[in-house]
C-alpha cells in the first residue's frame, strides 16, 4: 500500500519533560503506517522555517516518508500544550496562539500536487485540516480518500456532504454512549460511505463495512501515554484493510494492537525536541 498524508501537523508541547514531539493526525498516519509495513508513505503540508519546523521535517525524513510536495512557510511553528494525568490519557492546556505558519498560511494543491497524489493508493486527511471539498472531490477521483472526523468535527450535515467522495470515515467515540455509536455509524453509512469506523478507547472499536456491522476488542495496556494511538489505529487498519483484501474486523484486531504499542512512549511517533531549542513557548498558553 502506498499512503499520502494530507494536512494538519502541530508540535505537542510535554511542558512536564521540558520536550517537543512532532504531531498532527495527517502528519502521525504517513509516518505510522510506513512503520507498519507500507510500501511508501508521503506527507503534504505546510511547515514553518523555524528550528522546531526544520526538525519536523528531519523527523519525516528519518521516517522514510517522502516530503517532496510539503510547503516551507517563513513563521513559527504551532504547537498545543499537552498535560497528562495517571492513565496516560492527553489533556490540552491551550496553544501558542494564531501566529503560525499553520494557521496564517493555507494549503492549495498544484495541478503538479494533484498528479503527486495520483500515485498513491490511499489519501488519509482530517477534518481539521481545512481542505475544501471540491479539492477533496478531485483527489477522491486519484485514490481511495480516508477522512479522520476526530471526536469533535462531525456533523450529520458534512458527513453527508462528504459521504460519496469518502471509502473511509474514521470517528472518535468520546464519552458518547454505544447506543449514540451505533445510531451514527449507521447513519454515515446509509449516506453511502463504504467503510465506517469509530475508535471507543477501553471499548474497543466498532464500524459498518458494505453494510455489515461488526465490533472489535481494545488491547489494553498500562499506557505511558495514549497521544497518537487514535492516529496509529488509522494507521494500521488502513495498511491491514489492504493488505488482507479489505476485512474490517481483522483490521480493526491488528490496528489495536498497533494502537497499545504506540502508547507505550511518550509522543505519537517520538522524536523529541528539547523547549530549551525552542521559542514557541515564548507568547505563553493562548487559546
Amino acid at each position: 500500500m502506498k499512503l499520502l498524508g494530507l494536512g494538519d501537523n502541530v508540535f505537542d508541547a510535554y511542558l512536564f519533560r521540558d520536550e517537543l514531539y512532532p504531531g498532527g493526525n495527517a502528519a502521525n498516519v504517513s509516518v505510522l503506517a510506513r512503520r507498519i509495513g507500507a510500501e511508501y508513505t508521503g506527507y503534504l503540508g505546510v511547515l514553518a522555517d523555524d528550528p522546531p519546523g526544520r526538525h519536523f521535517l528531519a523527523a519525516l525524513r528519518e521516517e522514510s516518508v517522502e516530503v517532496s510536495r510539503v510547503r516551507i512557510g517563513v513563521g513559527k511553528s504551532a504547537c498545543n500544550y499537552i498535560v497528562l494525568d495517571d492513565h496516560g490519557d492527553r489533556t490540552f492546556s491551550g496553544n501558542n496562539g494564531k501566529e503560525t505558519v499553520q494557521n496564517l498560511f493555507s494549503l492549495h494543491l498544484t495541478p503538479q500536487d494533484l498528479a503527486y497524489a495520483a500515485a498513491f493508493d490511499v489519501i488519509h486527511t482530517s477534518i481539521h485540516s481545512g481542505i475544501s471539498n471540491a479539492v477533496l472531490g478531485g483527489l477522491s477521483r486519484r485514490a481511495d480518500l480516508s477522512m479522520d472526523f476526530s471526536n469533535d468535527g462531525f456533523t450529520h450535515t458534512n458527513v453527508a456532504e462528504l459521504a460519496p467522495i469518502l471509502r473511509f470515515a474514521f470517528f472518535s467515540a468520546g464519552e458518547r454512549s454505544l447506543e449514540e455509536v451505533h445510531t451514527f455509524a449507521k447513519y454515515a453509512a446509509d449516506c453511502g460511505i463504504p467503510q465506517v469506523i469509530f475508535t471507543m478507547g477501553t471499548r474497543g472499536a466498532c464500524g459498518i463495512s458494505q453494510g455489515q456491522f461488526w465490533q472489535a476488542d481494545a488491547c489494553v495496556i498500562q499506557p505511558v501515554d495514549a497521544l497518537g494511538a487514535g492516529d496509529a489505529f488509522i494507521a494500521a487498519f488502513l495498511y491491514t484493510f489492504w493488505e488482507n483484501g479489505g476485512s474490517a474486523l481483522l483490521a480493526a484486531e491488528q490496528a489495536a494492537h498497533f494502537a497499545a504499542d504506540c502508547c507505550l512512549h511518550y509522543g505519537a511517533f517520538g522524536h523529541p525536541l528539547s523547549l530549551a531549542e525552542s521559542d514557541l513557548l515564548s507568547t505563553g498558553p493562548q487559546n
